[in-house]
């Protein structure tokens, strides 16, 4: 290397007087889209190639050597993550073009090397492939449902009262997984757009208790779950959103029936902490890594039920946050007491004229 800008030199974690005279694949250690350890020394001319950054840059592992698969005597290449707290899919990208100029010194055509740093746009490409991919997923599982149970009851007119209450129940449930996938998604593009608004107002907490409890009551009676509330005999006045407050309860108390053992109970608890007012959902699911919990309030992260399995898309904790905090108020999950995990919100308690 002859010359190398300072934000190049950077990408290297080097100076440019550092980085100056050594073999360019030394200095950047990449594999191509397949995985596979490339060398920038033979790009063709021309050509535009895009490659991920890895992070050992010595050349002991030749070419095609997956990142891995090291044999004896070799280094296990690593995807180089931007930051430490960024999953495996924002992991240095760069698009590099190869071409021929004339050194600065004289008439010598030398080859550059044309650096563009593309995280980003990749970052947002794998996300919007992953975010299409759930989203079909979630609807077409209640659509596939509706289909069904509809069918059943155009096709089989000598039904029983009992057998068309049993095939309603999970046309229910479908219309109730498809309402609340769809106030996610809008609640979500109001955030991001800057449009989520608040209808502040007087609000019986109790009321909004109530009315979550009855969405979710198919879902807790499906798996054969109760819901055990202990709250005040009077509850502090709340000024917020009451139609948006339901939703954050709708979205905590159906995680916490997704990711509990059928037949679990499900606990909500309102106490009064000073001058806020704090509801907590505790479920008997496998419970949160800590160093996990603050990542679940992001936008499409998801977690694992204790089988594996994933629910949603990874917009509920995100508008429960979002919508909590529009609020003034606080959120967070816990270990609970008696194995599982703690969700909680906090608001703050109307300031009454005395």
């Amino acid at each position: 290397v002859t010359f190398i800008n300072e934000r190049a030199a950077a990408s290297a974690g080097l100076t440019v007087e550092a980085a100056r005279g050594r073999h360019v694949d030394e200095l950047f250690a990449v594999a191509d889209e397949t995985g596979s350890r490339i060398s920038l020394h033979r790009l063709p001319l021309g050509s535009k190639q895009r490659v991920t950054l890895l992070a050992d840059r010595t050349d002991t592992a030749p070419p095609q050597v997956q990142p891995g698969q090291a044999k004896p005597g070799q280094r296990v290449l690593r995807r180089l993550s931007r930051n430490s707290s960024a999953p495996a899919e924002l992991s240095t990208v760069l698009e590099i073009t190869a071409t021929r100029v004339a050194a600065p010194s004289g008439d010598e055509l030398q080859t550059a090397l044309i650096l563009r740093d593309i995280t980003e746009e990749e970052s947002l490409r794998h996300l919007r492939a992953y975010f299409l991919a759930n989203i079909t997923h979630e609807f077409r599982t209640p659509l596939s449902t509706l289909s069904a149970s509809m069918e059943l009851l155009m096709h089989e007119p000598d039904l029983s009262p009992a057998e068309i209450r049993e095939l309603l129940q999970p046309i229910h449930l479908s219309l109730l997984s498809l309402q609340t996938l769809i106030d996610n998604l809008l609640e979500s593009s109001s955030i991001e757009a800057g449009r989520f608004v608040l209808r502040h107002q007087p609000v019986d907490l109790n009321r909004v208790i109530i009315t979550a409890a009855q969405v979710v009551q198919p879902l807790l009676e499906r798996r054969r779950q109760t819901l055990a509330v202990s709250q005040p005999a009077l509850l502090p006045p709340l000024i917020g959103d009451a139609t948006r407050l339901t939703q954050v309860l709708v979205n905590l108390l159906g995680n916490a029936s997704k990711y509990s053992p059928i037949g679990a109970p499900i606990d909500l608890e309102v106490i009064q902490q000073g001058t806020v007012l704090r509801v907590a959902v505790a479920d008997r699911g496998p419970g949160i890594p800590y160093e996990e919990r603050e990542l679940l309030f992001r936008r499409f992260v998801r977690g694992h039920a204790g089988t594996g399995e994933q629910y949603g898309i990874g917009l509920g904790l995100y508008v429960v946050k979002s919508t909590i905090e529009a609020h003034q108020g606080r959120v967070g999950v816990d270990d609970h007491s008696g194995g599982g995990s703690l969700f909680w919100f906090e608001l703050p308690i109307a300031q009454t004229d005395i």
